[in-house]
C-alpha cells in the first residue's frame, strides 16, 4: 500500500503540540529535543482503515507508531468518528497520544501492558478524565491487561489520579520505568505490590475512592 504525504502548517495544532511537549517533558523528566515526534493526519476513516489494514471502530481517532502520532484530521473529525469536535478536545487528543510516546520512552518498551496503566496515564495527563461521568465504584478497568477497547477509558484515568494523589508522581514513574521487568500479569502484580505495598484489586481502589475528596 502506498500513501502520499504533504506537509501543512496549522498554528493551533503547533501551539497545542509545543505546550503538550513541555508539560509532558516536565512530568516524565524527559527533555525531548532531538528527533521529536511527528504528527501524521489521517484524512478520513477510509484512510485509517487502509493504513491499519483493518476496519476500525468509530471511537478510534488516534494512535502511536515509532516516533509519530497518527490522528484523524480535524476537518472530518465529527463526520468520521463518534466524537464531537472542539479545539480543546483536539488539543487533548494530541497530548494523549504524545503521552503514550513519553510513556514508551520511560518504560523502554514499545508494547506496554497493562492497558489500564497505559491508557489511564495518558488520560490523567491529557486532562480528559474529569469530563467523563464520575466514578462511583470501580468494576472493570483491571480487566484490561492485554485486551483493549472503549471500556478501558471509563475508569482508568480516575484510577491513575488516585495513585498519584495518594502516593505521588514518583511511584507512578517508578512503576512505568520498571515495566520492562514484568513479562506477564503475575509479575506485574508483584512489581506493583513492591512499589505500592498492595496488590491492585477493585477492593483497594474502591477504598481509595471512598476516601477521595476531589
Amino acid at each position: 500500500m502506498i500513501f502520499e504525504l504533504n506537509s501543512r502548517v496549522d498554528i493551533k495544532i503547533k501551539r497545542g503540540y509545543e505546550k503538550s511537549m513541555a508539560e509532558l517533558g516536565k512530568f516524565f523528566g524527559i527533555n525531548w529535543t532531538r528527533n521529536r515526534p511527528r504528527i501524521v493526519l489521517m484524512k478520513n476513516r477510509k484512510t485509517i482503515d487502509l493504513f491499519r489494514e483493518k476496519k476500525t471502530p468509530d471511537w478510534l481517532v488516534g494512535w502511536v507508531g515509532g516516533r509519530a502520532i497518527y490522528i484523524l484530521d480535524k476537518k472530518g473529525y465529527e463526520k468520521e468518528s463518534c466524537h464531537k469536535y472542539s479545539d480543546q478536545e483536539y488539543s487533548r487528543l494530541i497530548k494523549h497520544e504524545l503521552a503514550h510516546l513519553f510513556f514508551q520512552i520511560a518504560a523502554k518498551k514499545d508494547i506496554c501492558q497493562p492497558d489500564w496503566l497505559w491508557e489511564g496515564t495518558a488520560m490523567f495527563l491529557d486532562g480528559g478524565y474529569p469530563r467523563r461521568r464520575k466514578i462511583i465504584r470501580f468494576t472493570e478497568f483491571l480487566d484490561y491487561y492485554k485486551k483493549s477497547g472503549p471500556g478501558v477509558y471509563k475508569e482508568s484515568g480516575f484510577a491513575i489520579r488516585l495513585l498519584v494523589n495518594n502516593y505521588g508522581k514518583q511511584k507512578l514513574l517508578q512503576l512505568v520505568k520498571s515495566l520492562k521487568d514484568a513479562k506477564n500479569q503475575t509479575q506485574f502484580n508483584k512489581l506493583f505490590k513492591k512499589i505500592y505495598k498492595f496488590t491492585p484489586t477493585y477492593k483497594k481502589f474502591n477504598e481509595m475512592l471512598k476516601n477521595d475528596r476531589n
